[in-house]
């Protein structure tokens, strides 16, 4: 099973620990035609990326880079967050167009837009409190992730089901309608199992990445693929496996 991309990188940008040409250069040392920068959104508390100027740093470096690799493809991408109820993420709306690859994912710990949204991130950060009920909760989330997807040029969901609770199937049907790609992480392993496993009869498509935080774990799938091999994940529904392309 070869994987010939990982669209899902952070640096010190955000929370990594190495710059965006270590991940580079990580990523031509494992043999990957593509690589994606995709740090944290400004909106998370404390590891976001720190607003437009920072953005704008990147994408130059970036375009600095590709000049410098011309054997590897170095997406500008982000991981972003949703910051309130009708699935706004935390792009600046100038960027956004100018972007190679959006990624979106539920996190904790998100500066919400209004009140509304502080309410249910308290709620996911104390698992059904602040008056929320599970249930209602539940349905909150999956309307505002369902939202994102149907008003932005969505990539990929990162990590879906994890860190907050969703309807699993009903975001998967959303995203196949879409075009919009259900990411097999390879940081969490068997933790995906029942997520991936409800989506896969909604017909979505998958993406393999490694979600690095350090130059090291760029380019290692060696839990996704166990994941693919494990619930017999369809390899034509994997957009990033030979002898797909991007």
């Amino acid at each position: 099973m070869q994987v010939y991309a990982d669209y899902h990188t952070h640096t010190t940008y955000s929370h990594g620990r190495g710059s965006i040409e270590e991940n580079v250069e990580a990523a031509l040392k494992r043999g990957l035609e593509a690589v994606g920068i995709a740090d944290h959104g400004p909106g998370h508390f404390f590891i976001g990326v720190r607003g437009l100027p920072a953005l704008r740093k990147m994408q130059r470096e970036i375009v600095r880079l590709r000049k410098k690799y011309l054997q590897i493809k170095i997406l500008f991408g982000i991981e972003a967050n949703i910051i309130d109820t009708d699935g706004t993420i935390d792009v600046p709306l100038q960027i956004l167009p100018e972007l190679d690859i959006l990624l979106v994912g539920f996190h904790k710990l998100v500066k919400p837009r209004n009140a509304k949204a502080l309410l249910l991130g308290a709620g996911n950060m104390m698992a059904g409190g602040c008056g929320l009920r599970p249930k209602l909760l539940r349905a909150l989330n999956t309307r505002a992730i369902c939202l994102a997807v149907q008003r932005y040029p969505v990539y990929a969901i990162t990590h879906p089901g994890q860190q907050v609770d969703i309807d699993t199937a009903e975001l998967a049907a959303v995203c196949a309608r879409r075009g919009t790609l259900f990411e097999i992480n390879s940081s969490y392993g068997k933790e995906l199992d029942g997520f991936i496993k409800t989506a896969l009869p909604a017909g979505v498509n998958f993406v393999v990445n490694s979600d690095a935080h350090t130059p090291e774990r760029v380019g290692d799938f060696q839990e996704a693929c166990r994941l693919i091999e494990r619930l017999q994940v369809p390899p034509e529904r994997v957009v990033n496996l030979r002898p797909n392309r991007l």
